[in-house]
Parts: C-alpha cells; structure tokens; sequence
C-alpha cells in the first residue's frame, strides 16, 4: 500500500465525522431512526502553492491511485493535544472485542495530567481505523482508561501498541477526475477528497 508522499506538508479541511442514518418521520412528527452504515472519517487535502516539480510528482501519486479503485496511507496532519502525543510505548492492557469503546492503556508518563485530550485521534498498531477520543483522560500511574469513537471493529490483543499522535488513515479518492490549476505566477494548487477505507 502505497504512502502519500511528505515532500510538502498539507493542510486538511472541512474535515469530517460520518455516519449513515435512515431517518423515517411521520406527518405527526415522530420518527424512527437507525444507523445503516458504520462510521468513517473523509477529509480534503489542500496542498499549499507549489514548485511544476512537485506538484507533477504529487499528481502522478493521484493518478496512480486510479480514481476511486485503489487506497493509500496518508499521515494526520495535525499533532494530538494531549500529553500522550509524546509517548512511543502506550500499549493495550488484555484483549478487547469489537464493539468495545472503553480500553485501558498503559505505558504512560506516571500521572501525567492531561494525557489525552476529548478529539485526539489514535490507531491501533495492526488496525487500519482511525478512532476519535471523547473525553479528557488522565493517566493514573502510568495507565488510562480512554473512551473511544467509534466502537472498535475489530479485536485488538493485549499489548497491541497504540499510535497516539498522526496515525496515519487508510483512504481512498472520494472522486475519480483529479485535477490542478496554475496561474501566471507559475505555482501550482492541488486539492482533493478522501474517504477512510474501512475493512
């Protein structure tokens, strides 16, 4: 699987939560709703101005990608704010089922104020999915028990290692036409949407 290359940073926007609902409402105004789907992250990606050079080695990336029919990796590109951004051995303690939202970690800085902050993003260490943290945690002695969303969709084994700053999302283009445009300056804009691959 191919890594969206990091030559030239970029900014993501209008980054979003989804997830699919059926929503039936009747002329009285009750309703009956029920999830259809299970959640994903989508995003665009804006490249800042760049160099012809860049910018054609970045558009060959997307061509290569096929439109919709392949998926690649590519980086967060916005640090976590809580403390455990900075830590590399935070592990899973025991094995977790799918549907859990609730797991214990360890390997924290000992009582570490803040170690994870409610909109974190973190993966799961053999996971494609990224997950999104809900509430402000703070380490007690050197674990955390964190709240999580979505509920896991697949099982993770103890001591699973936990990526707690830029996890990298599985995803694919939200469109097959990708294009860029360039003006009298001789600097080129790329700009695209993807969509969290889900397996």
């Amino acid at each position: 699987m191919a890594l969206y290359p990091t030559t030239v940073n970029f900014g993501a926007t209008s980054f979003q939560d989804n997830r699919p609902t059926l929503l039936n409402q009747t002329l009285s105004g009750s309703r009956s709703v029920r999830q259809i789907g299970g959640q994903y992250f989508s995003f665009t990606v804006q490249m800042p101005p760049m160099t012809q050079e860049n910018a054609q080695a970045y558009f060959a990336f997307l061509q290569k990608q096929k439109g919709r029919f392949t998926h690649f990796t590519i980086t967060a590109p916005l640090d976590n704010l809580g403390g455990s951004r900075l830590e590399t051995d935070i592990k899973v303690v025991g094995a977790q089922a799918v549907g859990d939202t609730s797991i214990e970690v360890d390997g924290l800085t000992n009582n570490q104020a803040g170690a994870f902050k409610a909109g974190d993003v973190i993966k799961f260490n053999d996971h494609d999915k990224v997950y999104m943290i809900q509430s402000d945690m703070d380490a007690t002695g050197t674990s955390a028990t964190i709240l999580i969303s979505p509920p896991l969709i697949s099982t993770l084994a103890d001591n699973e290692v936990v990526v707690t700053n830029k996890p990298q999302y599985t995803v694919y283009l939200a469109n097959d036409e990708i294009m860029y445009t360039t003006d009298s300056s001789g600097m080129f804009n790329i700009s695209f949407d993807v969509r969290e691959r889900i397996t």
